[in-house]
């Protein structure tokens, strides 16, 4: 991975310098990604990327830069350049590495399977996705997107604490979305199958999944303004799994951005609610043995049968709060240093299927769609949000007519405690990252409508 970078001649070289403490963060990356339209190839990219951040720190400042060029004399402009930069910083006493403390495990993130693929079967793959969700119902009319991507992705971290670590990942996943008419009205659908292998994701399942969400949705109207009970499925619920991410973490809470600030050691949900943050977790989608910079990941209950026990911490934000780091460091790459954010973060389940959990609401609303929940929907110092809706009514405990053009609305907090039922079909939703619950039922929610 890092053959031919001797990373250890540069943390010599910044010690040399003076520097108190150096850690340098080493990425290389390769992106496949290709998309069909009416059974053709329509485009097919690759990229492949590498480059060395550099983190200085001298006197309570810190410097940083990168470079994707290793030549001896570009690494040692770079070294100085993050040197230069740390003595123009005010000094923070809680920027520090962190310190060398549990053993690293190998999670076995890597399948050579994946890596052996041959293009023609990632290729039929996305054909597979187009065809099915196209021979679901003749009011199909157009799969207007149909992509495939796959990531492998080689971190190693060195520091002059002692830390020398390293992991090679890969992924894959493959999305579309198509698009229902009837008469003069459309609706669009989407549904994604993701994995560490191609045998993994279900292009069959995966494009009726899309053809149906479109089609279900043909034909609605607004329901009557009411309270009511809402259900939510996993590619819903997790976008609220987002928004409360975000509030979760310590840099929210200590910034007084945060409906959760004040609040550790209350009740914040229901006693069945419990919302964990698992960097560990087998199947998930941030998973890694250490974060971003080099505190093994681990499993953390933020809220346990209803009650607030932590926030997401990375070193910087765990120093100002006198805590541990939970293992929460992320970077977006090797060209930016780390801030805290959740790894695998979900909403546990629970013991009923999601057919039980439809079928104990008489009266009620299955939410399909939302509309702009993540990008601004949800206020994270109040708690209080308000988005666009469209799913079906619930009748019965069955599905009954289709809805559209109605809100929801409430409080982060009063949703949390009235989640009363929840699932046990846990689900990611990689297209807005590591996220997942449950299909889950709120007692109760303000509708919008007619």
């Amino acid at each position: 991975m890092t053959e031919k970078l001797n990373l250890e001649a540069i943390i010599s070289q910044g010690q040399e310098l003076g520097v108190d403490d150096i850690e340098l963060f080493y990425e290389e990356s390769t992106e496949n990604n290709l998309k069909v339209y009416e059974g053709e190839v329509e485009s097919l990219k690759s990229a492949h990327a590498k480059g060395l951040g550099i983190r200085v720190f001298i006197n309570q400042q810190m410097g940083f830069a990168y470079t994707s060029n290793f030549e001896s004399e570009e690494i040692k402009k770079t070294l100085k350049e993050a040197i230069a930069n740390a003595k123009v910083v005010s000094p923070d006493e809680y920027r520090t590495l962190p310190e060398v403390t549990d053993e690293i495990k190998d999670l076995n993130l890597y399948n050579p399977e994946l890596a052996d693929s041959d293009i023609e079967d990632k290729i039929q793959v996305s054909l597979d996705l187009e065809t099915a969700a196209l021979e679901y119902d003749e009011r199909i009319d157009t799969v207007d997107t149909v992509g495939y991507g796959d990531s492998e992705v080689d971190i190693r971290i060195i520091n002059s604490k002692g830390f020398d670590e390293s992991y090679r990942q890969n992924q894959c996943y493959a999305y579309l979305y198509v698009i229902a008419r009837e008469n003069d009205e459309a609706e669009t659908g989407m549904a994604i199958t993701y994995g560490d292998s191609l045998s993994e994701l279900t292009p069959q399942k995966t494009g009726v999944e899309a053809a149906k969400n479109a089609v279900d949705l043909l034909g609605g109207k607004p329901v009557k303004s009411q309270e009511a009970p809402v259900v939510f499925p996993p590619e819903v619920g997790t976008m609220f799994m987002y928004v409360l991410a975000q509030a979760l973490t310590a840099e929210a809470v200590q910034k007084g951005r945060s409906v959760f600030a004040q609040r550790l050691g209350e009740e914040v949900a229901a006693k069945e609610v419990n919302i964990v943050d698992n960097g560990l977790l087998s199947e998930g989608l941030a998973t890694a043995p250490f974060d971003a910079e080099g505190v093994k990941c681990s499993e953390t209950e933020i809220i346990k049968n209803g009650k607030l026990q932590t926030f997401l911490y990375d070193t910087y934000t765990a120093n100002k709060a006198g805590k541990e780091s939970t293992g929460n460091a992320s970077r977006g790459s090797y060209q930016g240093v780390p801030s805290v954010s959740p790894s695998n973060f979900y909403l546990v389940a629970g013991d009923k299927t999601a057919d039980e959990v439809l079928e104990s609401v008489e009266d009620g609303f299955y939410v399909m769609k939302v509309s702009g929940l993540v990008t601004g929907g949800a206020n994270p110092i109040s708690g209080d949000f308000s988005v666009g809706a469209t799913g079906r009514w619930i009748e019965n405990g069955e599905l009954s007519k289709p809805v559209r053009e109605v809100t929801i609305a409430g409080n982060l907090i009063d949703f949390l405690k009235d989640i009363d039922l929840i699932g046990d079909d846990l689900k990611f939703n990689p297209m807005i990252g590591a996220y997942a619950t449950p299909t889950f039922r709120v007692k109760k929610l303000a509708i919008s409508g007619s």
